[in-house]
C-alpha cells in the first residue's frame, strides 16, 4: 500500500467520523488575567465577576475563601469585616459553572490601610485610606 495513500484515508477517515453538532459549552470568565481588588479596612464590598454561557444558560458561582461570599449575580462580599492589622491580603478562586462545564479565575484583594483603627470608637468619616 502507498505511504500517501495510507495518510488521506487515515485523514477522510477522521473527518468523515466526527459529528457535526455544536456541542453547548460551559460558561467562561473570557480572559485569564487574575483579577486584583482593592477594598478599604472595614468595607465589605469587593465587586462584580461575571462568566458567560454562549448558549444563554444559568450559571452558578462558588468562591474557595470562607470569608467571602459571591451571589447569583457575581457579587463578591467579605462575610467578615477586613482589618488591615490582622490581614491585609485575601485571596480566593471564583468558580462559574453549569451542566456543560466550568471555569475559574483568581482573587486577589488587597486591604487598604486606614488612619482610624476599625476596633476604636471611630467612625470612617473622617478617614484616610492608604
Amino acid at each position: 500500500m502507498n505511504k500517501n495513500f495510507y495518510i488521506l484515508f487515515v485523514l477522510i477517515f477522521a473527518v468523515s467520523c466526527s459529528d457535526n453538532e455544536p456541542t453547548n459549552k460551559g460558561p467562561t470568565f473570557g480572559y485569564h488575567t487574575d483579577r486584583i481588588a482593592r477594598v478599604n479596612e472595614g468595607s465589605t464590598e469587593i465587586g462584580t465577576y461575571l462568566a458567560t454561557d454562549i448558549e444563554g444558560d444559568d450559571i452558578s458561582y462558588a468562591i474557595s475563601n470562607i470569608d467571602m461570599n459571591i451571589s447569583n449575580e457575581g457579587v463578591v462580599t467579605f462575610n467578615i469585616t477586613p482589618d488591615f492589622e490582622t490581614k491585609d491580603v485575601h485571596e480566593a478562586i471564583i468558580i462559574a459553572s453549569n451542566d456543560n462545564g466550568s471555569d475559574e479565575i483568581n482573587l486577589t484583594v488587597y486591604i487598604n490601610d486606614s488612619d482610624c483603627e476599625y476596633d476604636t470608637a471611630a467612625t470612617f468619616d473622617g478617614c484616610r485610606f492608604h
